[in-house]
């Protein structure tokens, strides 16, 4: 059975792995990614690729590398991302010059998972499906008749209002983003965890900030219902580790936003491949790469 390589490159995070064509992860490595400097970032990457092909996880079979990069993609080269401060990241042509025995593909990041998760996820058996991560940022993949269009859809910077003044969505939404928003509000929290918490213990000025939230976030679902009609949307990213707290309301709050129109009931799923899914999304890059040779 083959392995292949996948590089799950986030805002936050670097991953590394060998992974086999029926997406077991053999070999694993995480750090944090580095930001403001192409050459820097791409020598850590280097490193990883390199380290994952001295594991003895490798046995000789890997040919390929699928990399799922946060940030606009387009043939091979990361254009722009803005949560790594970086622009015109030509990660292919660096991998094909310093591994050249590997073909590699890279990927917007939320495109990827959101196709990995419609042929073997949370969403299989479905035609039509949208994907939305909420986690350092916020990126959304887009299945139509089975196949993905692979446009970068960053969801994430589109404008919304807010108290008399535009922001991203990631601004005010993603899980960096919702200190912020806690902050316009007089909430100090450090982080989306400890938000998430005080919503749960029913604190009153949390509770606002959660309805804000709400609305902000289900305004943007619905608008992917209204103009795509998926069959399912799949939510994945850092915040789904709350998921308990928030996934029931956000279901409600979309609901509501559509309820006038004559589409396909929203239904909101968590991606079953959880925390793994930019890995797994890298996986359906060298998937792909292999079924086309």
């Amino acid at each position: 059975m083959s392995r292949f390589i996948a590089i799950d490159l986030g805002g936050t995070n670097l991953r590394g792995a060998i992974v086999d064509e029926n997406l077991n992860i053999l070999k694993v490595f995480r750090e944090r990614s580095t930001r403001y400097s192409n050459d820097e970032l791409y020598a850590q990457i280097k490193e990883m690729i390199q380290k994952l092909l001295d594991s003895p996880s490798n046995d000789g079979s890997i040919k390929y590398i699928g990399v799922s990069a946060c940030g606009f993609c387009e043939d091979g080269i990361l254009k722009l991302a803005p949560n790594l401060y970086i622009k015109n990241f030509d990660i292919s042509h660096r991998l094909k010059a310093d591994f050249p025995e590997l073909v590699s593909g890279v990927v917007n990041d939320a495109n990827c998972s959101g196709l990995i998760e419609s042929m073997k996820g949370a969403a299989k058996g479905c035609k039509d499906s949208f994907f939305i991560t909420i986690s350092t940022g916020v990126g959304t993949g887009l299945i139509v008749d089975n196949k993905l269009v692979d446009v970068p859809l960053e969801i994430g910077h589109i404008y919304v209002t807010y108290q008399n003044r535009f922001y991203e969505l990631e601004q005010l939404c993603s899980g960096t983003g919702i200190v912020l928003l806690c902050n316009l509000n007089g909430l100090i929290v450090k982080d989306a965890a400890e938000f998430f918490s005080l919503v749960k213990t029913k604190n009153a000025k949390a509770l606002d900030v959660y309805e804000d939230w709400l609305k902000l976030l289900s305004s943007v679902l619905a608008n992917a219902q209204l103009s795509f009609n998926p069959e399912k949307i799949v939510v994945s990213g850092g915040l789904v580790k709350s998921a308990d707290i928030f996934i029931n309301d956000l279901q409600k709050v979309t609901e509501a936003f559509c309820a006038p129109f004559p589409v396909r009931p929203v239904q909101l799923v968590l991606a079953q491949f959880d925390q793994d899914t930019g890995l797994m999304g890298a996986s359906g890059v060298a998937l792909d790469l292999m079924n086309r040779e």
